[in-house]
C-alpha cells in the first residue's frame, strides 16, 4: 500500500511539473560534414568527408525556465565521399547475349554518396546563460539515396585480351538502380575475347552487385546526438551538433568487395559495419 502511495505521489509531482511548463515552437537550417566511419578492406579504399544541408521544424517543451525536452522533424543529407585506387576487377557484357566477361587490372572509382533522410531526434536540454545544451537519440529513415562520380580502369579479361585505359560515370541510384547489362546508360562496342561487348559511358548502382534483392543501403538508421546552441537573442541562435550512428547502414548482401572475385566469379561481400557520423552547423529561430 504504502509503494501505492508513493507512486501515486511521484505522478502528481511529474503531472505538476510538465503542467507548469510551456510548449513553443521553430525551424532551423544549415549544413552538414559527414562521413561514414567503417572499416577499410585495404589502404587503397579511403571514406573521406562531404558536404550535404539540413532543414527542418523544431518542438519544445519547456519543463522549467532551465531545463526541457525538444523533439525535431528534419530533411538531412549524410553520405561520404568514397575513393578507392588500386588492384580491382570490371565486369563488361556482351552485345547479344548480355554474358558476364570479366577483367583484372587496376581501378579508380571516386564516387560521391549522398543519402537523404528523414530525421526525428528527440533531445533533452539544459540552459547556461545564453548557451544551450543538448544531448539525445536520432531515428533516420531512408528516403533518397544517389551516388555520382567516374570509375577509370584498365587490365586484361581473364582470357588475355587487353582492356585500354577508359572511364565510365557514375549514375548510381542505390533504391530503384537498374543491375547488370540493364544498368548501361550509353554505351561504345568493344571487342573482347573476339566477342563484341558494351564499353559503358555511365553506369547504375547494381552493374556489379550480388545475386540478391538487397540494396545498398538500410531503410533505418538510429543514432545518439550531442550538441550546443549560442541564443543570439531570446529567439535566434546558433548551433553546433555531434551526430554518431548506432546501426550499420549498409546490408551485407550488397555491400560488395572492390578488390577481387570470389570462386566462381562471383562477387564478394563484406560483413562489416558502416555507421553514418556528421557535424551540423545550424541557424535556427524559436518562437
Amino acid at each position: 500500500m504504502r509503494s501505492i502511495f508513493l507512486g501515486l505521489a511521484i505522478l502528481l509531482v511529474t503531472g505538476a511539473t510538465f503542467a507548469q511548463g510551456e510548449f513553443s515552437g521553430g525551424f532551423k537550417a544549415g549544413l552538414n560534414f559527414n562521413n561514414i566511419d567503417g572499416p577499410t578492406e585495404t589502404e587503397d579504399e579511403v571514406f573521406g568527408s562531404n558536404t550535404g544541408f539540413h532543414i527542418g521544424a523544431s518542438f519544445v517543451y519547456s519543463i522549467t525556465d532551465l531545463f526541457g525536452v525538444k523533439a525535431e522533424l528534419m530533411y538531412s543529407q549524410k553520405g561520404t565521399q568514397y575513393t578507392y585506387d588500386g588492384p580491382s576487377y570490371f565486369t563488361f557484357y556482351t552485345t547479344n547475349t548480355g554474358t558476364p566477361i570479366f577483367a583484372t587490372g587496376n581501378r579508380r572509382s571516386d564516387i560521391s554518396v549522398s543519402n537523404s533522410y528523414i530525421d526525428i531526434p528527440v533531445l533533452l536540454y539544459y540552459k547556461v546563460g545564453r548557451l544551450e545544451f543538448e544531448a539525445g537519440v536520432n531515428a533516420g529513415l531512408l528516403i533518397g539515396s544517389s551516388g555520382s562520380g567516374g570509375i577509370t580502369f584498365s587490365g586484361m579479361t581473364q582470357a588475355g585480351s587487353p582492356v585500354a585505359e577508359f572511364t565510365t560515370g557514375v549514375d548510381f541510384g542505390y533504391i530503384n538502380g537498374e543491375r547488370g547489362v540493364n544498368a548501361i546508360q550509353g554505351s561504345t562496342p568493344i571487342t573482347l575475347n573476339t566477342l563484341q561487348a558494351f564499353l559503358p559511358g555511365s553506369i547504375d548502382a547494381y552493374y556489379e552487385a550480388a545475386d540478391n534483392d538487397e540494396k545498398k543501403f538500410k531503410t533505418l538508421d538510429f543514432g545518439l546526438n550531442a550538441g550546443v546552441a549560442f541564443f543570439l537573442n531570446d529567439g535566434l541562435y546558433v548551433g553546433v551538433r555531434a551526430n554518431y550512428g548506432l546501426s550499420d547502414i549498409t546490408n551485407e548482401g550488397q555491400d560488395i568487395s572492390p578488390v577481387s572475385l570470389a570462386v566462381g566469379n562471383r562477387y564478394q561481400t563484406r560483413n562489416d559495419e558502416d555507421r553514418n557520423v556528421s557535424i551540423q552547423a545550424s541557424v535556427g529561430f524559436r518562437f
